[in-house]
């Protein structure tokens, strides 16, 4: 079977070192890296079957103009691996689908709050958790618009970061706020959220910047942190998976985070292991619900 969506970022990981990007054709960074030479997005034309129309896009602009009604398959890719602006959207397209458990797959698209990862790395939190506000909006608004009984849906993240809240804040304190106590070693206040690392270092004469005399309100303001760092690290600790949808009993306790994928193709027959679809398969069966899987990114 073949996916007929896919959309995501890393545009540069589809083509052969050193090729030229469609977009930044004079920038060296957006330059192809495949050292086996192969493009991948001429490869995914190549394997379609005769006569079905295979869309390519790399900008929101020609996404838009699409014709759905026209394209059979649709390949999408953006400049960044984490897709940092608003430019894909949640979508399936008209066309032929395949047999599935329960249902048949049409597409398997996904969205990442990449600009999450943005705001931690620079030390934003205001910025970083607006973000997640966003991307809880676009889980919303994928659950109004499909259903639990065919659509898998999967909110995850690939790391954490080291990012806290601390200093034993009462409900109702400002979350960007100060914590309702000062440091009993240097006697100055903190926020209540802080980094282990990043780039929030700051020494003020030989003592740690006093936060009261700043706007740490602010959007940009770079929360205090441990360790000096142009950026902040990601964190250690076990991320969380949620799903909801058929098999989505796939996904619980803690997995390695190479599982997920698996547990998506299996749920969507798509790769070797489809045998369970066959056994659901009913011959009497004249139409499907279609099954969507949707993938969201936090980070």
């Amino acid at each position: 079977p073949l996916s007929q969506v896919i959309l995501g970022g890393g545009r540069k990981y589809m083509f052969p070192k050193n090729a030229s990007d469609v977009e930044y054709p004079h920038e060296d960074k957006h330059r192809g890296t495949r050292l086996d030479r192969r493009d991948l997005v001429q490869a995914w034309h190549d394997a379609k079957p005769p006569g079905k129309v295979a869309k390519y896009v790399w900008h929101r602009r020609d996404l838009l103009a699409l014709n759905l009604s026209r394209v059979d398959f649709l390949l999408g890719e953006s400049r960044h691996p984490r897709v940092p602006q608003p430019q894909w959207v949640l979508w399936g397209t008209p066309g032929s689908s395949w047999g599935g458990a329960g249902g048949r797959c049409r597409a398997v698209p996904g969205t990442a709050g990449g600009r999450i990862d943005h705001g931690h790395h620079e030390g934003k939190a205001k910025q970083a958790l607006h973000e997640a506000v966003e991307l809880d909006r676009a889980i919303g608004l994928a659950t109004r618009l499909t259903s639990p009984q065919d659509t898998l849906s999967v909110v995850t993240a690939d790391h954490s970061h080291v990012f806290t809240f601390g200093g034993y804040t009462p409900r109702g304190n400002p979350i960007f706020g100060l914590a309702p106590m000062q440091s009993d070693v240097d006697r100055k206040p903190f926020t209540s959220i802080l980094y282990g690392n990043g780039p929030g270092y700051k020494i003020v004469a030989g003592e740690r910047e006093n936060v009261s005399a700043v706007d740490f309100a602010h959007a940009n303001y770079q929360a205090q942190s441990a360790v000096p760092l142009r950026q902040e690290t990601h964190g250690g600790e076990d991320v969380a998976v949620f799903a909801r949808g058929p098999m989505a009993h796939l996904l619980h306790g803690v997995h390695e985070q190479n599982y997920i994928p698996h547990a998506m193709a299996y749920a969507a027959c798509i790769g070797s292991n489809r045998a369970h679809c066959n056994a659901a398969a009913r011959p009497a069966a004249t139409t499907l619900l279609p099954f969507l899987a949707l993938l969201f990114l936090l980070c």
